[in-house]
């Protein structure tokens, strides 16, 4: 069986939280509907156009680079009253806080990413993207690495090293910088109503992890990947 397997890289990142409001807090990794919207972008698909077509396929990832956090404080420009005053920023702004994801010690930010089962348009539309990607927001620019097919086995039962999974339990070990990340989005539906929020773990160091219990995903190699 084959998989779709690309890296996807960048400079920094900002996935923010869905239950964020005027402070946008930021995942540490794409959830699954962010993965869909890239892969889209690279596909030339139209917004909202594309959520029953790619939910059918299943994703998996791992941070290839370490993995921190930072929030900056930004100013908004008030915009409940438009004026020639507001739009030369005479009138006080709305402070505000955003975070971003940052590599914690590689020049660059990247995740492992794969699609199963192996799509041949995905493939070639990654390889040459119809819109510009991002790891996020639209200005957190990202390219595209080491598109290819992977040979892969389906996996149930989980006993080896892993990114991040749902409703499994981790074997903590020396060194290890384990994040828990709760409510992110797996699926939208025509609406984008987002319908079951699970919670993820991941190793910010992007170590392998070891853990146990029932869940789908791939075998590729010596690696296990479970899916989003």
């Amino acid at each position: 069986m084959k998989a779709l397997s690309f890296r996807i890289m960048g400079a920094m990142a900002h996935f923010r939280k869905v239950f964020s409001n005027s402070t946008s807090m930021s995942y540490y990794f794409p959830p699954r509907t962010t993965v869909m919207g890239i892969i889209a972008a690279a596909m030339g698909k139209e917004r909202d156009s594309y959520y029953e077509e790619l939910n059918e396929f299943e994703y998996a990832l791992s941070p290839v680079t370490g993995l921190r956090k930072a929030m900056f404080g930004e100013t908004y420009l008030d915009t409940d009253e438009v004026s020639v005053r507001s739009l030369r920023k005479l009138k006080q702004g709305v402070p505000t806080g955003r975070e971003f994801v940052f590599p914690s010690v590689d020049p660059y930010l990247g995740y492992q990413v794969l699609v199963y089962p192996f799509h041949d348009g995905m493939e070639k539309s990654l390889r040459s993207p119809a819109y510009p990607l991002s790891l996020g927001s639209a200005n957190m620019l990202a390219w595209v690495e080491d598109v290819k097919a992977v040979e892969c086995e389906e996996i149930q039962e989980v006993d080896g090293k892993v990114m991040s999974v749902s409703q499994l339990k981790p074997e903590v070990e020396k060194n290890m910088r384990i994040a828990i990340e709760e409510m992110v989005p797996r699926e939208f539906d025509k609406e984008r109503h987002t319908g079951k929020l699970p919670t993820y773990f991941v190793e910010l160091n992007a170590k392998p992890m070891t853990v146990k219990g029932k869940a789908k995903g791939l075998r590729c190699g010596e690696a296990n990947y479970l899916f989003l």
